[in-house]
């Protein structure tokens, strides 16, 4: 890779990332946000589920005119109206205000993921996809604990000191004795707003845009030429021949397997804020991100990516797609047995206030706790290298970007389906532990079901595709000798 090209690469991906902290801001500080606009879990569950709605539709827009359009264009409109966004969140004052505004956030976070990967596929080598994948996903994790943590600098609430009362008790209690410090929630959105403005305009002036197909192995030698271009583009028509593939088909309809942790992400904040009842700077938490630090980054993102790619170099073309189904398998029982055991640090106990402890038997528990739940997120990271990587491999470069558009969006529903029946059975049930352990269970199941058939389908439509490629590579390199 030329050095204009890595400068570009770094300019582009560190917009993105700026961009994509929008959710990781928020979701620490939902407590913050209830407590200020005087809303309660219900209220903040729709407004999750909407902005995912809304952020997977122009996910589906912005993967049609990435596959027509050039990545940088798409990437400057994004930055100006992520930024311009989040900047005039300081003048919220209600709800409808805030509703409004979280939506222009997703249309613009929208744009993030097709560009990306698209983006990406065409700087990396094809031998290495899920390994290039797994590390803009560590990369993407790392900046969203920072967004958390730059988001939490701003909340000085005293959890702990909040017992013996219900979830909406509590924020109640914060309106009332925490007045001067509701505001804060939106201090980190103005300082990351303006630093976006700044490096959208940088981006104008150094970012390049990548040859189509330039990194697949059929197609490398033929594009290395300046004046050669992979001049396919997208057509609507293209739409109806992607399904023709059954493999896309299963790979982009299972929303299933994100319920469960779009519900998690939505509320694991408030979660060990209000349920477990402990400020997330505590000692515990600590170690709670280090265990999830160590077994879902370092296993999930690094060792199970270069288990599909290596799979897939040995000749196994489906390798990916049955790492991913593994991980599905794998993550069910070690999640489950995370949220059964449902901590509670205000009285010390465990299994739902069943089994009360000392001081070294909660962190013994507290330990066990931590590594069941780090290791089935590991095996959950571990399914999206190798899900990114299949739908690109399975795909003609002129519509990664849509179907991976597509599978976001349907991946979108399923999280939206869990921000908001999360929202409205905790509103009911003032259980945050009990939602996600059935979540957990019921969608997890249910998404076996459809990675199965990959085992199948994945083969044939892999050489279809290659196939094709091997054709279209024979023609770029007649354009060579003309």
């Amino acid at each position: 890779m030329k050095k204009r090209e890595i400068l570009s690469l770094i300019c582009f991906l560190m917009l993105i990332l700026i961009i994509i902290m929008d959710n990781p801001i928020f979701l620490p500080n939902q407590v913050l946000v209830a407590a200020d606009l005087k809303i309660y879990f219900d209220s903040i569950g729709l407004l999750i589920g909407a902005y995912t709605i809304i952020n997977g539709i122009f996910i589906i827009i912005s993967g049609y005119l990435t596959d027509k359009y050039e990545r940088k264009l798409l990437l400057i409109v994004s930055g100006f109206i992520w930024s311009a966004t989040v900047i005039f969140y300081l003048f919220i004052t209600q709800y409808w205000q805030l509703f409004l505004e979280r939506m222009l956030a997703a249309i613009a976070t929208g744009f993030t993921t097709p560009v990306t990967i698209s983006y990406i596929a065409d700087m990396v080598s094809q031998k290495s996809r899920s390994k290039s994948f797994a590390i803009w996903g560590l990369i993407s994790a790392v900046a969203s604990v920072f967004a958390s943590i730059f988001a939490l600098s701003f909340n000085t609430i005293d959890f702990e000191s909040i017992s013996g009362l219900s979830i909406n008790e509590k924020i109640n209690y914060i309106r009332t004795n925490f007045p001067n410090q509701l505001y804060t929630w939106k201090l980190p959105y103005l300082l990351l707003g303006i630093t976006a403005l700044i490096i959208t305009t940088i981006n104008i002036f150094l970012t390049v845009e990548p040859k189509r197909g330039s990194k697949d192995l059929y197609l490398k030698e033929s594009l290395s030429d300046e004046m050669v271009k992979y001049t396919y583009k997208i057509r609507l028509s293209d739409f109806k021949n992607l399904f023709k593939r059954k493999s896309n088909i299963f790979l982009t309809i299972n929303f299933f397997d994100v319920v469960a942790s779009g519900l998690l992400l939505a509320y694991i904040f408030p979660y060990i804020e209000l349920e477990i009842g402990i400020n997330v700077i505590d000692a515990r938490v600590l170690v709670l991100l280090l265990f999830a630090g160590i077994f879902g980054l370092f296993l999930g993102q690094f060792i199970l990516a270069h288990w599909g790619d290596k799979k897939v170099q040995k000749g196994d073309v489906s390798g990916r797609v049955k790492v991913a189904v593994i991980c599905s398998i794998l993550t069910l029982p070690f999640l489950l047995i995370a949220f059964s055991m449902s901590p509670n640090a205000t009285n010390d106990t465990f299994f739902f206030n069943a089994v009360k402890v000392n001081d070294v038997g909660f962190w013994i528990l507290w330990i066990v706790y931590c590594s069941f739940l780090g290791i089935g997120l590991a095996f959950t990271m571990g399914i999206g290298p190798n899900w990114y990587s299949s739908l690109i491999d399975l795909n003609l470069p002129e519509n990664r970007g849509s179907i991976v558009a597509i599978g976001s969006f349907v991946d979108s529903i399923g999280r939206s389906m869990g921000a908001i029946m999360g929202g409205f059975i905790v509103h009911a049930t003032q259980s945050f532990s009990a939602t996600i352990f059935w979540s957990t269970l019921i969608f997890g199941i249910l998404s076996i079901f459809l990675w199965v058939p990959l085992f199948y389908t994945t083969p044939k439509d892999f050489e279809y595709i290659h196939n094709i490629l091997k054709e279209r590579s024979l023609n770029l390199k007649e354009q060579r000798k003309d």
